[in-house]
């Protein structure tokens, strides 16, 4: 019997593109952006890019930007971050009806018609004999008062127009917010308990505390449950965003890799990673 073998494909990798501080309605100044990524890479290698989130908070932007550099790839993933639902004046709010996830069903219809260009919202897709699964994930809240006070998401991100009112075991009284973080938490973990064995997770969230120092401000940043589901599937990488800062490290097997590019002056000396795998 002929045996299969499978060619090291390169992953290129970056998140946490925030381009509307680069660059804003303006598609020249998009397009010296998207040459600038290109240009930091250390290579030649143009097989895949994974951008894991938090592209902008603009969609024309985002699906331009994702268009330009799509043109030098041959397949490209992406998954949404929290900014990537945000709503940052009257003018989308009224777009988008007061909900977030609206203007995030938009963004997904603009970007699949992009021919080489998969959105991963929870669903397993092979290329290359490499199997994907990808989806932003969600963080725990423990405290509505103290999320409420220290993630723009409590301002920015909408799924009503009426407040919500809610006291949580740490809070001594209601905080009016407009998006119910605790429905997002939940719609995103059940995706992510349907994954059986998949090669890579792209995700936004961390899958793992990234800091010695275990504290409120730490649940907004990774997902709680990502041990166990590297236990469970066992992907031989997950990459991720939300930390601004580089992260390479091995977990239980598994290589845990964050590129972001991050506000500007954050990572000056920023490069798209490659990663080579088969």
């Amino acid at each position: 019997m002929e045996m299969k073998i499978r060619n090291k494909v390169t992953l290129d990798i970056i998140s946490d593109i925030h381009l509307d501080f680069y660059s804003r309605f303006n598609r020249v100044k998009t397009q010296s952006f998207a040459k600038k990524l290109i240009d930091s890479k250390r290579n030649k290698i143009f097989d895949i890019l994974v951008i894991a989130g938090d592209i902008g908070h603009y969609n024309d932007d985002n699906v331009y930007l994702i268009e330009l550099l799509s043109r030098y790839y041959e397949k490209v993933f992406i998954t949404f971050g929290n900014h990537d639902l945000y709503l940052l004046s009257s003018k989308y709010l009224e777009k988008y009806n007061h909900n977030s996830f609206n203007r995030l069903k938009e963004f997904k219809e603009m970007v699949e018609k992009i021919d080489n260009v998969i959105f991963l919202d929870g669903q397993k897709v092979e290329y290359k004999g490499i199997t994907f699964w990808g989806s932003g994930l969600w963080y725990e809240v423990n405290s509505v008062k103290h999320w409420s006070g220290y993630m723009n998401d409590a301002r920015y991100i909408y799924d009503r127009k009426e407040s919500y009112k809610i006291v949580f075991p740490y809070d001594y009284y209601p905080v009016k917010y407009n998006f119910n973080v605790f429905s997002l938490y939940e719609k995103e973990l059940e995706k992510i308990n349907r994954l059986d064995k998949t090669d890579i997770i792209i995700s936004h969230m961390p899958p793992v505390v990234l800091s010695n120092v275990y504290d409120l401000s730490n649940t907004y940043f990774f997902v709680p449950y990502g041990e166990e589901v590297i236990e469970r599937v066992k992907p031989k990488m997950w990459i991720f965003g939300h930390i601004h800062s580089k992260i390479y490290k091995k977990f239980n097997g598994c290589e845990l890799i964050c590129n972001p590019l991050g506000y500007p002056e954050e990572n000056e000396k920023f490069s798209i990673e490659s990663i080579k795998v088969n």
